[in-house]
């Protein structure tokens, strides 16, 4: 197997009591015209929200921290953003060699409540007020949504940027992941690895499968899992992690989802 990768797009464990997870949540993706090329000069991506069926958008991302990754390193603008109802079309040159990072930035998003209940942080329903003497948090989302786009051969500077604190670091290259090798990955929040964190795991058309493609892993001991590909496509990896929010923060809580695109070669 493939020595870790300096590579991390955002992820420490803190204690917050068990939580309920989302039912039916919504994930963000990007999704790109071409995720490795020899020769174009120009690439467009779609930003949006997916529910069921990735990469099928339903509802565009909005951010106010949209930006990309030269293959150097250095942080850089779009070319152009355009927002639609349901997705958000950007665009960029790919004017230098090497790999780019896409990303649509650490996105804060709605705000809530949950309340503890038997143990377990609940949602609170949108305008429904909470019974009297239960603790209350305040919650907003966080999310990150990422892709690497390579022309000509990989390079590693963009690997070793960081866009929020919720991460995945790969055992290889994104744009060298194929369908006979195993890859392995951890999950880091703020540089520290999340034990038992789940993972969820969609392709490109899964929907049409039968049954319906999907997988669901959770970190080991050390935050690692193994994703094991039965066919090249295009993939998509999610995790969420709850976390206190930072000092001078809007709410109590954080809800963190962070998304990588990628491509599976044969």
């Amino acid at each position: 197997m493939r020595a870790m990768t300096g590579w991390t797009c955002g992820a420490l464990a803190l204690a917050l009591g068990a939580i309920a997870p989302p039912a039916g949540a919504h994930t963000s993706f990007l999704s790109p015209s071409v995720f490795s090329t020899g020769e174009a000069s120009v690439i467009t991506l779609q930003a949006a929200f997916g529910e069921t069926a990735f990469f099928r958008p339903e509802v565009a991302v909005t951010s106010e921290d949209f930006h990309l990754y030269r293959p150097d390193g250095r942080r850089d603008a779009y070319d152009r953003i355009e927002t639609f109802q349901q997705t958000t079309v950007l665009e960029s040159d790919l004017t230098e060699p090497g790999t780019y990072r896409f990303t649509t930035g650490l996105r804060l998003g709605r705000k809530g409540a949950q309340v503890l209940k038997d143990g377990v942080w609940t949602p609170l329903a949108a305008g429904t007020d909470a019974p009297a003497g239960v603790q209350v948090q305040t919650t907003q989302t966080a999310t990150v949504a990422d892709v690497y786009v390579t022309k000509g051969a990989p390079t590693d500077a963009v690997l070793n940027t960081q866009v929020g604190p919720l991460a995945f670091r790969l055992s290889a290259h994104p744009s060298a992941i194929y369908a006979a090798d195993p890859l392995s990955l951890e999950v880091l929040f703020e540089g520290q690895p999340l034990v038992g964190n789940e993972i969820e795991v969609d392709r490109e058309g899964g929907d049409y499968e039968a049954p319906r493609f999907k997988q669901r892993l959770k970190t080991d001991a050390k935050g690692q899992a193994i994703l094991r590909f039965d066919r090249p496509g295009v993939y998509l990896i999610m995790t969420r992690h709850r976390a206190p929010a930072p000092v001078g923060a809007e709410t109590d809580v954080r809800s963190y989802t962070t998304s990588l695109t990628f491509e599976v070669a044969p």
